[in-house]
Parts: structure tokens; C-alpha cells; sequence
């Protein structure tokens, strides 16, 4: 029955009754058009049954004319995701588009509300947290069990996405006390589809709708978060002082994207092959520490073990020989210590109701950090040089990279972009812009019937430039 998912557009109506319920398709609908109205990418449908996941990608039109299949499927659990993709492959190096912000709330998993009601959290969400820490939602689906809440936003492309982990893990922090599920803020997840049924208690779900208003990210960021980007009003001035912390992690999360998406191109590039230290492409050598990398990075950007698994072993495939996937889970199983080491960086984390880090985490702290007492990031940060070494990055490989770059190759990023910087939209540079300004203004002085003298006179120049700019 669960394989009935498959190619939804080409199954016969004999195979597959449509659902009759107008109510629950509408429902559905109504989530899909909010998520993904005008979106152009692969949406993931998911199916479960008895622990197992099936799922497949669809374009929003396809979807959202078999929905009513899609929900006749019986003993099914069925999610979709708020976010689409380039490709087929739900991982978070191929987000297409980021749809909205959500938090699935298990309240009966909360230390003080696992006795409450769906209607009781919501009055709670809606007198003490929405509008006050947290932005007004869109809508939110009861899911049979919890919630789930649904921020939308003006959809934007993947280089958003620091940004947008940012603001999930301060939704996540700010309503972690009502139950926030902290698997629930990974860009490529699947939430519960409304009008789909809770296999759990047979209850259906339902949508609610707030508003339809849409927030952007520096809205949301501004008004709730404002200090990933502390202002100074002179660029000149050094601000005095440690900057934030937040803001430091916030920037590591950048480079944990950033170079999460390096190592897939370059596994791209080689085509599945690595590179010897001596330049040569051979099939084995690097994938032990492409895939630890892979893990770790993908761990500190999601903050979700079972997923980044899940992801590092479809990236081992991509090898011209990949590995078994035993061997990827035993070489790459420190990932998980140093990820635990490096969440030691946000305070946050570690400190408990009086806001104060316990006698266990000191001790861990210490073990990891020594006895210096200057600041060190904790967690595995190697340096682009390192990289290039242990990777042997080739300087042709380095121009398709965005940050595992050498100094040589930065420098040269750089004076292309100061070159760009210097001219206009048409090409042209200062001295270029000035000519042509300088060509029109005595165009238009010698068109009002001023002779070269008065425009010379009017200009500042000589009449000899003036007579060299009538020739042209």
C-alpha cells in the first residue's frame, strides 16, 4: 500500500481511488499553496509506515492535482516539506527555495505542559509568546498530538541560509519551554501534511490560519534578533570590546555552509574521483575525510546526528568507489564528539535555569579548552591552508570553491571585485564617466547656440578642450 505514492500522475484511478473528502483535500491544498504557491522547485512528499520512510519530489502543479490520491493512502503517516530543491534529493546542499520558518511543539513531551491540551498551548503560544518574543504566526497545524507553527516568509534562495538557521535556533531557544522539537528547525525537513491522518491516534490534522502577512528574514531578524548584525553607525570605529558571541556563531555557521557546499563540488569536479598529494585523480584516498568532514560541518550547520548521517552516506555514494556504509559510519563517528564539543560554544546550551553553566560542563570545558584562558573555539577548525593540503585543492579547483581558497586566489577575488566596484552599470570607469558627462554637457551648451569660448568659460576649461570635444 505504501509504495501506491510512486509516480501519483501515471497511477490508474483503479489503482488508486481518489479521496472524496472536499474538506481534507482543500486542507492540503490550502498548506501547499501557502508553502508554495509560486515556487519553481522539487517539493518532497514523504510517506511512513511502521518506522519506514518513502519519498518522493514533485513539482507544486503535479502535487497539488493528486493531493487527493496522495491522502487515500491508508496506515500511512504523510509529511511535505516547507522548503523545495534543485534536484530530486532532499539535502540541504540542494534548497531551491526557503519557503518559511516552523517549529513542531511536542507539548506532551514538556516538563510543564505534557498534561495540557492542543487549545490550552495555543492560548499560552498566543497571550505570552506570540507578538511579544516570537512574531505573530501564519498558521499552524495541529498535528493530532502537538503543533506545528508556520512563520511565512518572501521566499529566498540558499545563500540565506545562515541567516535563516539563525532565526530557527532563536524560535527553537524561545519556546523550548511549551516543548519545541529541536530535530524540527533542519532547512530540509518534512512536516505533517494538514488533512493527512495521525497514525498514532487516528486524529486528523488541521490547519489554522493567523495571517497573511509575509515576514522577511531581516524583518524577523531586526525586531527579534538584531544582535547578528550589531550596528555602528561610524565604519571607521572599532567598536571596543569581545564582540558577541552570537555573532561569532552565527558567522561559523556561515562557514559551515559554506564549506559543506565546497566539498560537494569538489567532489563534483573530480567526478567521484581523489586527488593524490602528487595532482593525480585516483578512486581511493580522501573519502575517509571527505566524509568525516561532510559529518561534522553538516552536524554544526542542521544540529540534527540521524540526518547529517543520512546525508554523508547518500554523499559517500557519489564516489567512484564509495565506501561501505559501515565503514562511513565507523570513520566518520568522531564527527559526533567533536560536534558535542563545538555546541560548548554557545553558552545557551550549557546553562541551566539560573543561568548558570553546572559542575559537569565546567569540567568538560576545561578538559577540552586546557588551562589557557584565551578564548578558543572549540570543535575542529581547520584552516583554509590546512584544507587545501589535506584535500590537495588544486589552484584551478579553488576558482569553482567559494571559501576553501588560498591567499593568492583571495587576492585575486579581490581585485576583480574592486574592478567591477569601479564601474558603472554600463562599463564604465571614473575617468570614462567623466568624459561622457563632459561630452554631453558641451553637446548641450553648443546645441543652446554658445560659442566655444562661453562654454569654455561655463564648463572651467580650456578652449582647446572644448574644440577636441567638437571633433569627436
Amino acid at each position: 500500500m505504501i509504495t501506491a505514492i510512486r509516480n501519483l500522475e501515471n497511477r490508474s484511478k483503479n489503482e488508486l481511488k481518489l479521496n472524496g473528502d472536499e474538506k481534507i483535500i482543500n486542507m492540503a491544498i490550502t498548506q501547499l499553496d501557502l508553502l508554495h504557491n509560486k515556487d519553481d522547485g522539487f517539493i518532497t512528499i514523504a510517506v511512513k509506515k511502521d518506522n519506514r520512510f518513502l519519498q518522493y519530489h514533485y513539482k507544486i502543479q503535479s502535487l497539488r492535482a493528486n493531493i487527493g490520491k496522495v491522502l487515500s493512502i491508508e496506515d500511512v503517516n504523510i509529511y511535505v516539506s516547507p522548503n523545495s530543491y534543485f534536484k530530486p534529493y532532499r539535502r540541504i546542499e540542494n534548497i531551491r527555495k526557503l519557503n518559511a520558518l516552523y517549529i513542531d511543539i511536542d507539548f506532551y513531551n514538556s516538563k510543564h505542559y505534557q498534561n495540557s491540551s492542543y487549545d490550552g498551548v495555543k492560548y499560552i503560544l498566543e497571550h505570552d509568546y506570540f507578538g511579544k518574543t516570537v512574531p505573530e504566526p501564519s498558521f499552524i497545524i495541529n498535528t493530532g498530538r502537538g503543533m506545528a507553527v508556520y512563520w511565512l516568509i518572501e521566499p529566498v534562495p540558499y545563500k540565506a541560509l545562515p541567516l535563516w538557521n539563525g532565526l530557527q535556533k532563536y524560535l527553537l531557544k524561545e519556546l523550548e519551554d511549551v516543548g519545541a522539537d529541536s530535530k524540527s528547525i533542519d532547512s530540509a525537513r518534512i512536516m505533517r501534511l494538514a488533512g493527512s491522518t495521525n497514525q498514532k491516534n487516528k486524529v486528523k490534522a488541521q490547519i489554522e490560519i493567523y495571517n497573511d502577512y509575509i515576514y522577511s528574514l531581516r524583518e524577523i531578524q531586526e525586531n527579534y534578533l538584531p544582535e547578528l548584525t550589531p550596528y555602528v553607525k561610524n565604519p571607521m570605529h572599532k567598536q571596543k570590546g569581545r564582540k558577541a558571541k552570537v555573532v561569532k556563531l552565527y558567522n561559523m555557521f556561515s562557514l559551515h555552509h559554506a564549506r559543506l557546499l565546497d566539498l560537494i563540488k569538489l567532489q563534483e569536479l573530480r567526478q567521484g574521483y581523489c586527488r593524490n598529494s602528487d595532482g593525480e585523480l585516483v578512486i581511493h584516498g580522501q573519502r575517509e575525510l571527505m566524509c568525516f568532514l561532510y559529518r561534522y560541518w553538516s552536524n554544526c550547520f542542521t544540529g540534527d546526528k540521524e540526518k547529517a548521517l543520512e546525508d554523508t552516506l547518500e554523499f559517500n555514494s557519489n564516489f567512484k568507489k564509495p565506501l561501505s556504509n559501515k565503514e562511513v559510519e565507523k570513520i566518520t563517528e568522531s564527527a559526533n564528539r567533536a560536534y558535542e564539543e563545538w555546541l560548548l560554544n554557545d553558552f545557551n546550551l550549557v546553562k541551566n535555569e539560573k543561568g548558570e553553566v553546572d559542575e559537569a560542563t565546567k569540567v568538560k570545558l576545561q578538559k577540552v579548552i586546557g588551562r589557557s584562558k584565551v578564548y578558543k573555539t572549540l570543535g575542529y577548525n581547520y584552516k583554509n591552508a590546512t584544507l587545501i593540503q589535506l584535500l590537495s585543492i588544486t589552484a584551478e579547483e579553488m576558482k569553482e570553491l567559494s571559501t576553501i581558497i588560498d591567499n593568492k586566489e583571495k587576492r585575486c577575488r579581490d581585485y576583480s571585485n574592486r574592478k567591477v566596484k569601479r564601474r558603472n552599470d554600463i562599463g564604465l570607469n571614473r575617468r570614462e564617466r567623466e568624459k561622457l558627462n563632459r561630452v554631453e554637457a558641451i553637446k548641450e551648451l553648443r546645441e543652446q547656440g554658445l560659442t566655444q569660448k562661453e562654454v569654455a568659460e561655463k564648463l572651467g576649461v580650456s578652449e582647446r578642450t572644448i574644440r577636441r570635444y567638437d571633433n569627436l
